[in-house]
């Protein structure tokens, strides 16, 4: 026969509440944190012991608590922050559940100790696994203070899941830097086995506060970003794509100042930094979003983690947005002028070779026959020994910032080719720009490809080309057709077990048609953009090869006047700027 329904007993009602908030000795912290804030505290003293499971500690300066008022805490679903059911869909505190206090003391022993600002003394309530003492008078100052000790010690089976000391210790340390982030006028202090760890004074700048806890090495190029509406507001920093990192513990996120992980906030993040990082880097990121609360919803999790938007699209398109705004507006700048050379260069064409002979070119045999004189003479016996010093390198005279019209890209002057890998610039305010010469012409080549190549121009071949294909690789090809066909691709797939290409896109060269589809057809891209990814890194010049002084220049010119030009495709730099102050560092100058 079936148990008969009954209601639980409050003991058992708060030890499953605390199943839901009290996961580890930081979402402890994390709550009692909460509390000092909603109480108005400017000041929070936390300590912890044994990673939390001896001892939590957190004392505040905030409005304090009468002798009445403290059982009432330790009742279930016990709250100063709501009382009505419009306070609900308007959240504006952090501890308004009333679970939280409660199920801590159900799974440790409690003390706490409080005053109002017009007591004398203050008053104690112990709690032992959820069993309430009577409340005493004790000498007491200024706001709250709540000790939890032995966390889990009446439910064994709790403490398994706790990890190490330093990991609990960790968590306890990022619990109080992110409050600390969002509240830049109290000031935050964490002392864990009675050594300090974390110490933010108030009146910090979300800057400094950033530098206690990230490296130098992304504090120092932090973008900041700011953006929306009178309802919408979006402030913070990122960091610099320089300094991505294969760990994405470095995104946080808050709303309405309250730390929060959201999915749609995470892409929104990535889609803003597409094209500028690795598919394995993350970017750091501090952001808080300010919008009125009855476009949240913050009662979605039990420990308040995640949140829900009325506005999903507009939350996304803000985030992008105003990310997007502070990438581009801190990168590296083309000059606004626009020479003669520059203008004649946005009509481009290609040899097979993958050189950089502008149209001109083509009218006038003659030039380029220059142009393969030069890259005769590259491959010289003198050029050689040239290379084997891993420098392509121009004169003293032509090095300098007065160099000839002839070596000069835009407002850049070309000092050379090293290690027949980077181009080599200087600019008119002395800057050093190295350019990855693969990565360059990737980027020229996508954007070329991805613009001109919608069209699905083709160039029909008098032979087709015929490649036996695998039955994974035959799935593979039916999934990606479409997008080849986009491309200008036209494939015969009458026979069984085989394609025959009968015809590839204008801009590419038949002899790279074959080796193009055995790469995609290995790879795991499908969709139209990262085929184009994958074509432009395909005919992109390589590392190695030796660039003349002129075929360097036109790259570089159609370079500079290239969307994005600080990323390949893949999102790999494709330059790197060093400003006088990088080099007196790295020379440790006025040190």
């Amino acid at each position: 026969m079936p148990s008969s329904i009954l209601i639980l007993s409050p003991e058992l009602q708060n030890q499953i509440a605390a199943g839901e908030v009290v996961e580890r000795p930081s979402s402890v912290l994390k709550e009692l944190m909460e509390n000092s804030l909603d109480a108005g505290a400017t000041r929070i003293q936390t300590a912890i012991q044994g990673g939390g499971q001896s001892l939590i500690q957190v004392e505040d300066n905030g409005w304090g608590m009468s002798p009445d008022q403290l059982p009432q805490a330790m009742a279930r679903h016990a709250t100063s922050k709501i009382s009505t059911f419009r306070d609900l869909l308007r959240i504006e505190s952090f501890g308004f559940r009333g679970e939280a206090l409660p199920s801590i003391g159900s799974v440790s022993r409690m003390c706490l100790r409080s005053i109002q600002a017009d007591q004398s003394e203050g008053a104690e309530l112990k709690v032992e696994f959820g069993l309430l003492s009577e409340v005493k008078p004790v000498p007491f100052r200024e706001g709250t203070s709540i000790q939890v000790k032995d966390l889990f010690a009446n439910t064994p089976a709790r403490l398994k899941f706790m990890k190490t000391q330093h990991t609990e210790v960790k968590r306890c340390q990022e619990a109080v830097y992110r409050f600390a982030l969002a509240n830049l006028k109290a000031s935050f202090i964490l002392t864990s086995n009675e050594r300090k760890v974390l110490d933010f004074p108030a009146g910090q700048s979300l800057v400094h506060r950033l530098q206690s806890i990230w490296p130098p090495g992304i504090t120092d190029k932090l973008l900041e970003v700011d953006g929306g509406d009178d309802e919408y507001l979006l402030s913070g920093y990122v960091g610099h794509p320089e300094a991505a990192q294969t760990r994405g513990d470095r995104i946080l996120f808050f709303v309405n100042q309250r730390p929060v992980q959201d999915k749609m906030l995470i892409s929104a993040l990535r889609q803003a930094f597409k094209g500028r990082l690795l598919s394995k880097e993350y970017p750091q990121a501090a952001l808080f979003l300010q919008i009125p609360g009855q476009e949240v919803d913050v009662n979605v999790h039990p420990a308040k983690l995640e949140v829900r938007f009325r506005d999903e699209q507009r939350v996304f398109k803000l985030l992008h947005q105003a990310v997007a705004q502070a990438l581009n507006s801190s990168l590296f700048q083309v000059p606004t002028e626009h020479h003669a050379s520059q203008t004649r260069t946005e009509t481009v064409s290609f040899d097979p070779k993958y050189k950089f002979h502008t149209f001109e070119d083509y009218l006038a045999p003659q030039t380029a026959e220059s142009h393969a004189e030069d890259r005769d003479s590259a491959s010289s016996p003198t050029a050689n020994a040239g290379s084997q010093a891993q420098i392509k390198a121009v004169s003293c005279d032509q090095a300098s910032t007065h160099a000839p019209s002839n070596l000069k890209a835009g407002e850049y002057s070309y000092l050379g080719q090293i290690q027949n890998n980077y181009l080599l610039l200087t600019s008119r305010t002395g800057e050093l720009i190295l350019v990855d010469q693969h990565a360059a012409h990737e980027r020229i080549l996508y954007h070329r490809f991805s613009t001109q190549g919608q069209t699905g121009q083709q160039r029909p071949l008098a032979l087709p080309m015929q490649r036996a294909l695998h039955p994974s690789e035959e799935d593979r090809l039916h999934r990606i057709a479409p997008a080849m066909r986009n491309m200008g691709f036209v494939l015969d797939r009458s026979q069984a077990g085989a394609v025959l290409i009968r015809a590839v896109p204008a801009h590419l060269d038949p002899s790279q048609a074959r080796d193009f589809l055995d790469q995609i057809l290995h790879e795991q891209s499908e969709s139209q953009d990262e085929l184009w990814q994958t074509m432009a890194c395909r005919q992109a010049v390589k590392a190695g090869d030796t660039l003349s002084a002129q075929e360097a220049l036109e790259l570089i010119q159609h370079w500079l006047s290239t969307p994005d030009k600080e990323y390949c495709p893949h999102g790999r730099p494709a330059m790197i700027t060093l400003r006088a102050k990088d080099l007196e560092r790295m020379f440790k100058r006025g040190m």
